[in-house]
């Protein structure tokens, strides 16, 4: 998981606005090469902070004018450095950002993958994982409610008092079976 990895963010057709995440060590590098460097005084992309740039491919062709945010590690989703480029919509301008970002090293992101960083970097549990898969998936207002409270550590917490509970049953039990003969006040 040392690797940088680069996905189209947003539902695949053509949309007003499509989203580019890269993740990873190198997410910060990529982005400094396809973007504008004029954009940024010193080098420094700025955290959590929406700036419009210019899109470069290898070649140095515009591809496009971009939304770009910056999310250094450990506070972003996958807790690693996170970029964001919110380009136009359609296929193609979001193919091209997707193919200079792996031309400048990052590769393809498999399906979860990022939801998988988050989870083995610590920023959600397997619950929230699994909520996020179904939440995706979603097919009525119910499920999707249901969904987002696991999201929100829901049933989490209900798994940890669940578990709590049960601990001090059997720690009860298992005195009451080795000082069974003694008072052992209620």
């Amino acid at each position: 998981m040392h690797d940088t990895i680069v996905a189209i963010a947003t539902a695949h057709g053509v949309s007003s606005i499509s989203i580019i995440r890269l993740s990873g060590k190198d997410a910060l590098r990529i982005a400094r090469k396809i973007s504008s460097p004029k954009t940024f005084s010193n080098g420094i992309i700025p955290p959590r902070e929406a700036i419009l740039t210019s899109l470069y491919n290898t070649e140095e062709e515009l591809i496009d004018q971009a939304i770009l945010i910056y999310f250094a590690a450990p506070k972003s989703f996958t807790g690693e450095d996170v970029v964001e480029f919110q380009c136009h919509g359609g296929i193609v301008v979001a193919q091209e950002v997707l193919d200079t970002s792996t031309a400048f090293g990052a590769r393809l992101a498999e399906p979860g993958e990022f939801s998988k960083r988050a989870f083995f970097n610590g920023k959600i549990d397997l619950t929230k994982a699994e909520a996020t898969a179904k939440l995706i998936e979603a097919k009525s207002v119910d499920a999707a409610k249901i969904l987002a409270r696991q999201l929100k550590g829901e049933l989490k917490n209900f798994v940890d008092e669940s578990r709590d509970a049960l601990l001090k049953a059997l720690a009860y039990s298992e005195v009451m079976i080795d000082y069974a003969e003694e008072d052992i006040p209620d």
